[in-house]
């Protein structure tokens, strides 16, 4: 790309150097060369030899054979410059796509890999935001910067030497302008900058404000709120409006501000050279009118130059916002020489475990789990109840590791789950939560989600969670597509379709976050029927605090604010 670039630039400078000869022949003015000179790798000899030649075809066939010769030498190396200007695009289309695609790359993978936590601390639409509006203006910041910053410095670098080559007194004054010019842009220039930061932070709030509208749109309309969601919403929007304007105002201003510094710069140039024109100098009618379009020739890049440093400027708010992301800490980590694990054979032991949300100092300062010790041997169901908030599924949520204990362990057939593999660890585990999660997809696709599986292991698995018998009564069977989060389905059923996707994994233990919490009774009931069927010789975790829930338990705990309060073994 740079290559083409730098090809792109000289045949640009070379097809407008044969204005002089043309304006030469077109006045008269040519110098005769009679003698070829000898030929060297020079510019001197270069235009000397170019004028011999010219001169022969003047004397042989006429000035206008002259013109017409030079006009087809400038096509043909206008031809030249386009063709390497076209290669320069064509080389750069990999790298301006395929930063971007990086970048959503490495954002999604960070994403899915930070810890639960990191979500309790920001909105899901500020991330949305970031995702969607904030790459998308990286994108865009990318896309049109990187062929700038690759073409235009050529053009410029390449354009001064010539300017330099035919008058050095213009081309200094030309430039001792320009710092002038450079400093009214960067104030344009921290202007937007400032202002996108302040775009950015109403972006997220409408962002949001609009997700959260989706989310409770039940509420909405059950407490005739619709006026007030739309008063809040708009209030946002109405200032996101405000300050988009000023935005494209003060960004606006940068291409009619260089266009009149440009100008003004042209006029000064014309003027000063005027005068040596005028006064007899060395720099003829012909060399100066070169100069004068030499000069032109620079204001175009010298402006893209420009605009892509207000781009960048918007830009940059949005690659914070991102970065935010990528560096955030992911917390989990996985050992160096973690160990593999393939089957749970003996006991899990949760020993001494404290828990914060939040780095903490000492086990005093733990709120959410409090000194928990228990135990879950191979084939054991036990059920962890208490009251809402007590810490239930938090201490369910410390064995996939999606936090780690604050302080204490937890050992998982006589290692810390710290030295297992991560992945290895999670696919022992299936879990089956209250707010059961599936995707805008096919239902055979929902049950075999993560993993490679045959139409007849997902029938079994549905068969198994009571699931096939509604499953073949939807328009497409298997291959009916639920909509977004299922919700064409009835509560038991997406449950179903979880206990599903919970079995074709074929997890030596289950985990199950009060599964039945938010069905009604007949639903819950067909839930109790299958998990009792399906994971009957599975060891089991069950998050719960209705009793019926309770039944087939072999250890049942009760935890109260963070701490065990009992253990009860269940006679059967």
């Amino acid at each position: 790309m740079i290559i083409a670039n730098i090809f792109f630039s000289v045949f640009s400078i070379f097809s407008i150097a044969l204005l002089i000869p043309f304006l030469s022949v077109l006045f008269q003015q040519v110098t005769p060369i009679t003698v070829k000179p000898e030929f060297t790798f020079s510019v001197n000899a270069i235009i000397d030899t170019f004028y011999f030649y010219l001169d022969q075809l003047i004397t042989s066939y006429g000035a206008i054979s002259a013109l017409i010769m030079i006009a087809l030498t400038m096509i043909v190396l206008n031809f030249f410059s386009n063709l390497f200007r076209y290669l320069a695009q064509f080389f750069s289309a990999p790298i301006r796509a395929g930063m971007v695609f990086q970048l959503r790359k490495k954002l999604y993978a960070k994403l899915v890999n930070l810890p639960l936590s990191f979500f309790s601390k920001i909105k899901k639409g500020d991330l949305l935001n970031r995702f969607g509006t904030d790459v998308q203006e990286v994108e865009w910041a990318m896309a049109n910067s990187i062929l700038v910053i690759c073409r235009d410095p050529f053009m410029i670098l390449i354009f001064l030497i010539t300017m330099f080559k035919v008058s050095f007194t213009l081309t200094i004054i030309t430039l001792l302008i320009f710092p002038v010019a450079g400093y009214l842009i960067s104030l344009i220039g921290a202007s937007v900058e400032k202002n996108s930061v302040k775009l950015q932070q109403l972006l997220t709030s409408v962002s949001a404000i609009f997700d959260e509208t989706i989310g409770g749109l039940r509420i909405i309309k059950g407490y005739n709120a619709i006026d007030h969601a739309n008063k809040k919403f708009q209030g946002k929007t109405a200032e996101h409006y405000k300050m988009n304007k000023k935005i494209f105002r003060v960004n606006d201003l940068a291409s009619p501000m260089v266009e009149l510094l440009s100008i003004t710069i042209l006029l000064i140039v014309l003027f000063i050279g005027g005068i040596y024109v005028l006064k007899n100098s060395n720099l003829t009618g012909e060399v100066f009118l070169f100069f004068i379009v030499v000069f032109a020739r620079i204001i175009p890049p010298a402006r893209q130059l420009a605009s892509m440093y207000y781009t960048l400027k918007k830009g940059i708010p949005s690659v914070q916002r991102i970065q935010d992301i990528l560096e955030a800490d992911e917390q989990i980590y996985e050992k160096v020489n973690a160990l593999p694990i393939s089957i749970f054979s003996q006991k899990i032991l949760y020993k001494e475990v404290y828990f914060s949300y939040h780095e903490v100092n000492n086990k005093e300062e733990c709120k959410i789990l409090r000194n928990i010790s228990f135990e879950i041997k191979k084939g054991e169901k036990v059920a962890i109840t208490g009251d809402s908030g007590a810490g239930k599924s938090t201490l369910a949520d410390l064995l996939p590791r999606f936090y780690d204990v604050s302080f204490g362990e937890i050992v998982m057939d006589g290692n810390n789950i710290k030295d297992y593999k991560i992945n290895d660890l999670r696919r022992l585990l299936g879990l089956v939560g209250q707010d059961v999660i599936l995707f805008h997809d096919t239902v055979f696709n929902n049950i075999a989600f993560g993993r490679p599986a045959s139409h007849e292991d997902v029938v079994t698995a549905a068969k198994a969670a009571f699931a096939h018998d509604f499953i073949m009564e939807m328009e497409n069977g298997y291959d009916t597509v639920i909509g977004d989060r299922g919700m064409s389905l009835s509560g038991g059923e997406r449950q179903r379709l979880s206990i599903a996707r919970a079995l074709l994994q074929k997890p030596e233990i289950l985990i199950l976050d009060e599964p039945t919490s938010a069905l009604d009774s007949e639903s819950e009931s067909i839930i109790q029927k299958t998990i009792s069927e399906a994971f009957k010789n599975h060891t089991v975790l069950l998050i719960a605090h209705r009793e019926e829930t309770l039944r087939n338990m072999d250890k049942i705990i009760t935890v109260k604010n963070g701490r065990i309060y009992e253990i009860i073994y269940p006679e059967k």
